[in-house]
């Protein structure tokens, strides 16, 4: 019993607030560690070939979490900014209001005035969680993508200690491979042809001029 307590707190708490940073970072951290460890198992890869990918992998979400972390907090901290004229009031029906705009005080009222507050602290919420929503996914569409180009590279090259390329040879090797193939022109070669030179013909030829 005391487990299935905990269980349904744990899911009535996650129902009522449940934060999209919680979906991602979960999903961010379960890649970190099986995508590395699912390449590392692959036997049909060279290991220095496994080695690079399962680094890479594990980079980009170790870089990730983080990201959709912070990004989710700032986006969620500029509700006020979209909710700071929204009131109370505007969830009280119009016969609420104009008893209270004419002074009457009763059970009903006070019920309908905290289930206003109550509907208001809700209606921030799903506010913020909006909002932490569009911070989340700015973070995979943006802000990721940008930090990984920038940083993936140099880190790996220190921790596998890849050794730097000439430019000049990667210019060199670029442009040999953008060259497109020169067909050479073919020369066919001169075929020497027999010459017959006849022999001057002298004498009488019988029976003509």
């Amino acid at each position: 019993m005391g487990f299935q307590n905990f269980l349904r707190n744990v899911c009535s708490k996650l129902g009522e607030n449940n934060k999209p940073t919680y979906a991602v970072v979960a999903i961010a951290a379960v890649k970190g560690i099986c995508r590395p460890t699912f390449t590392m198992m692959d036997k049909t890869e060279k290991p220095e070939t496994k080695k690079y990918t399962a680094l890479r992998e594990g980079l980009t979400e170790l870089i990730a979490i983080p990201v959709y972390i912070g990004c989710g907090y700032l986006a969620g901290k500029c509700s006020p900014i979209f909710t700071k004229n929204v009131k109370k009031e505007d969830f009280l029906t119009n016969k609420v209001k104009q008893d209270i705009a004419n002074g009457v005080s009763n059970e009903k009222i006070t019920k309908a005035i905290s289930n206003a507050e109550k509907q208001l602290e809700k209606y921030k919420i799903r506010a913020t969680n909006n909002l932490r929503f569009i911070g989340v996914c700015a973070a995979a569409l943006v802000a990721i993508p940008a930090l990984c180009s920038i940083t993936i590279k140099p880190v790996m090259s220190k921790i596998l200690k890849m050794p730097k390329e000439n430019t000049e040879d990667n210019n060199l090797k670029q442009q040999v491979m953008q060259q497109p193939q020169q067909i050479t022109n073919y020369t066919k070669p001169a075929v020497k042809l027999k010459t017959y030179i006849t022999a001057p013909q002298t004498g009488m030829k019988v029976g003509g001029v």
